[in-house]
């Protein structure tokens, strides 16, 4: 199976680096336009099922990838939301700072499994990660077919580090751009990774020219 994971587009919160966790954010008129080029780029894949976190900022743009695809249903599931963050959920950083020191110490710098208040850590969100991959093989019978799976950074990290049986100081260092494309392939030694973060489809406005 092969496995196409996509970032959300660009909301107002990722512009001004305010935490969204789950938050449902809306795109803003870049994170539109981004879901609507990515959605131009996977038109012509041939895709046995396209799958979404329900929170409207990872529905949309994967809405602007299901209308080239009418064949197929769009399904969604709280399984593919982003990572909670608790009480740090609709702050900037240097506010989490100001408000939280001890907190926020203790997130940046502290044990890597730590969680702020009414937060899930990172073990529960692999856990949950895995839940979600079994979910999705389950609505693609087909092991050769490809999956479009739109989500969030951080659920989207720890995807991928399942699917490729990375640990979590390895999770921690990847990285993915609004409404960037990442292949994960099977491979007769396992899930392969053959494309990361691409944007290539943004043109001019891709992180990377």
């Amino acid at each position: 199976m092969q496995f196409l994971l996509i970032r959300h587009g660009q909301t107002d919160y990722n512009l001004n680096h305010r935490v969204q966790g789950q938050i449902d954010i809306p795109l803003n008129e870049l994170g539109r336009w981004q879901a609507e080029r990515i959605g131009e780029r996977l038109k012509t894949y041939d895709l046995c099922g396209i799958f979404s976190s329900d929170l409207s900022r990872a529905h949309d743009t994967a809405k602007a990838i299901a209308k080239h695809h009418p064949q197929l249903t769009l399904l969604t599931t709280e399984l593919l939301r982003e990572i909670d963050y608790g009480i740090f959920e609709g702050m900037q950083l240097g506010d989490i700072e100001q408000t939280y020191p001890e907190e926020y110490l203790q997130w940046r710098e502290g044990d890597i499994g730590y969680a702020p208040r009414d937060a899930e850590n990172i073990y529960d969100q692999r856990a949950r990660a895995q839940r979600a991959i079994n979910w999705v093989r389950e609505r693609c019978t087909d092991s050769n077919g490809t999956v479009a799976v739109i989500s969030h950074g951080g659920i989207q990290r720890s995807l991928i580090a399942n699917l490729l049986d990375f640990g979590i100081n390895e999770q921690l260092r990847l990285h993915y751009d609004n409404t960037s494309l990442t292949a994960v392939n099977e491979t007769p030694r396992g899930m392969g990774l053959f494309l990361s973060n691409d944007t290539s489809h943004l043109g001019e406005k891709s992180p990377f020219r």
